[in-house]
């Protein structure tokens, strides 16, 4: 009887909340009707009604396929906006989640039992910062993997296959409680997005733009530093990667006592990081 009167309390309680967010939806659901036939194409202005959806928006509900009709709208006068907007709902919606723990299982697997400059454990001192600090998941995925070509004796393109393979294993072995595996416990909670239940499968081109911007991060495929940083700055991913790269290995804290090449290397670290946030700006700027 009390576990009953507990779930009447709390349905009362959020009784509503629910008819806000129900009434919500169907006034941006009329707005976004107006907006259709009247062909408005003010994105600012018709975000300022759309983004609220985002206040109450699970996976795969109503409110979801109410901003991909959005979506679809926009790709009729801007596919490339409509597509970097469909890519980040997908990201935060916790679809592609599954992908970037197995690109963190694997990193695991390629770097097991590798230091970094200051004893600490590689993976959780550098490429879990790296991949955590990425803004959506292909800067995750590529941040996990970015020095398994330089560090594991292995090709760019193995990795690649082996994240298919990876990626697979998740895909066909789902968790019901996800957030009682292990991996959570140890360092998914970095990635902060929680895996839904349906996942993303990854395109042919986001494969590629995967594959180049990991070639590009390979530092044996340029005959000098110089060469790779001015490679890296012409590659978005990429370089926004390296950033996320350089800004953990300018950290000093990971060396309990730098020498005199450590402050040296640091110092070369903070030029190349400076050069590469000026073209990140100049080209957001452009």
């Amino acid at each position: 009887m009390e576990d009953h009167k507990i779930s009447k309390e709390l349905i009362e309680a959020f009784r509503p909340i629910m008819e806000m967010n129900n009434a919500q939806f169907r006034q941006v659901k009329t707005m976004l009707a107006g907006f259709i036939a009247t062909q408005e194409r003010d994105l600012d202005y018709i975000d300022g009604y759309m983004d609220t959806l985002f206040n109450f928006m699970d996976p795969l509900s109503d409110t979801e396929m109410l901003m991909r009709q959005y979506y679809d709208y926009i790709a009729t006068f801007d596919q490339k906006e409509a597509k970097e907007r469909i890519e980040s709902l997908e990201d935060n919606m916790g679809y592609m989640t599954k992908i970037v723990y197995a690109a963190g299982l694997l990193a695991q697997k390629l770097h097991k039992g590798q230091r970094d400059k200051g004893g600490n454990d590689y993976f959780e001192s550098h490429l879990l910062k790296v991949a955590s600090s990425g803004f959506d998941w292909k800067e995750k995925v590529v941040g996990f993997l970015h020095d398994a070509a330089e560090d594991c004796d292995i090709t760019v393109e193995q990795v690649m296959e082996l994240l298919d393979s990876e990626v697979s294993n998740v895909m066909n072995a789902p968790k019901d409680n996800w957030w009682e595996e292990e991996w959570w416990e140890e360092w998914m909670e970095d990635i902060h997005v929680y895996p839904c239940e349906i996942s993303h499968t990854i395109t042919n081109d986001e494969r590629n733009e995967l594959e180049a911007a990991l070639n590009l991060l390979n530092h044996h495929t340029a005959s000098s530093r110089e060469e790779y940083i001015d490679r890296i700055s012409e590659n978005r991913l990429s370089l926004k990667v390296k950033m996320n790269d350089l800004r953990n290995n300018m950290d000093l804290s990971r060396i309990p006592q730098p020498t005199e090449k450590d402050l040296a290397r640091i110092e070369r670290y903070v030029k190349e990081y400076q050069k590469l946030l000026n073209i990140l700006h100049w080209s957001i700027t452009e």
